[in-house]
């Protein structure tokens, strides 16, 4: 028997109020209630309240994970493309190291972005993948850097001015990162919430207040943690997504450009038959011929390898998404989220 949560729904779109507050937060996740409410010109209880229902109506979260733009020499990444019934789709999302599952229409069935602790790892957790969905590996991309990841994504909304004034002082030099360990921590003590407080984290961790918020602060600053705020794509109207491989002269150059654009949420430098992968999101699928020529303009040599529509984003960014693309109900019984404040 089907839940309510599996049945497929089309959501409504959201208020622009409530997209510009998303907007807001994907600029700087733990900007202060009060900041974000003079930015938006509305009052900081209501920028709350409206935040604290897009979160229980599972319409919008935070992501709060390691930067992949790491990757070596410490964690690996794959793309597998893998030809299996679209009902093993769940079953692929299961393992932790299965990253981000996306259902597809095309040369594959399913996109997994799979991780592991060197190239030998990944390649045995594909096999994994394939032995669990019951599927055919159709193609491994080796993922060799990392241009945009979806916890980057911004809606588009705020203007340049509103940015600057959420962003905090960007004139100091870039610290070193905290040990692997202080960010293992503090990715452990944060959980699903990105705007636990000082003192909320201090509790976790087992440190003094200042001695932990100069830890986030580091962390933060030198990338090695990546703190955003992720919503159902079809609520915001951008219910179409597309991965493209390309071949591009400079993938290097293209991927940090291509990256800044506004519908990429992902860039990723790939070995093999193309040298990017990208994924797009879209109003509709009508608007994929003239995105890409967009991109082509910022990317000298484009050439479009393949091309696969993204049916259904099942995971995305660790977390587990239901059938109208908005963040799955806890099972009952499991771990309940963090606060959401």
């Amino acid at each position: 028997m089907t839940s309510p949560d599996d049945e497929i729904d089309q959501l409504a779109i959201l208020p622009e109020i409530d997209l510009a507050l998303i907007d807001a937060l994907q600029v700087h996740p733990r900007a202060p209630w009060t900041t974000i409410a003079s930015v938006l010109d509305i009052d900081a209880v209501t920028a709350a309240r409206r935040w604290r229902r897009l979160y229980d109506e599972r319409l919008a979260w935070w992501v709060v994970r390691p930067s992949a733009a790491r990757l070596s020499p410490y964690l690996d990444a794959t793309l597998a493309l893998l030809r299996c019934p679209a009902s093993a789709a769940e079953r692929a999302a299961v393992p932790e190291w299965a990253h981000t599952v996306d259902l597809l229409s095309g040369s594959a069935d399913l996109g997994v972005v799979v991780l592991g602790s060197g190239l030998a790892e990944v390649h045995r957790r594909v096999d994994e993948l394939a032995a669990l969905t019951g599927g055919e590996v159709v193609e491994r991309r080796v993922v060799a850097a990392v241009h945009a990841e979806d916890s980057g994504w911004r809606l588009g909304i705020c203007s340049a001015a509103q940015r600057r004034a959420l962003l905090p002082r960007a004139d100091r030099p870039v610290p070193t990162p905290p040990r692997s360990e202080v960010v293992d921590e503090l990715l452990a003590a944060l959980g699903d919430d990105a705007r636990l407080s000082g003192q909320e984290l201090a509790a976790r961790v087992g440190g003094s207040e200042p001695t932990v918020r100069r830890a986030l602060d580091r962390a933060l600053r030198s990338g090695a943690l990546q703190l955003g705020c992720d919503l159902a794509t079809p609520a915001a109207g951008l219910g179409r997504g597309v991965l493209l491989e390309v071949e591009v002269d400079d993938p290097d150059r293209s991927g940090r450009a291509l990256a800044a654009a506004g519908a990429v949420h992902r860039c990723v430098q790939t070995v093999g038959a193309g040298n990017l992968t990208l994924g797009v999101r879209l109003a509709s699928l009508a608007h994929l011929p003239r995105t890409e020529a967009e991109l082509a303009a910022l990317a000298p040599g484009w050439r479009v390898r393949s091309r696969q529509t993204v049916l259904r984003p099942v995971k995305r960014q660790g977390l587990l998404l239901d059938a109208s693309g908005r963040r799955a109900a806890p099972r009952r019984g499991g771990r309940r989220g963090s606060r959401a404040g």
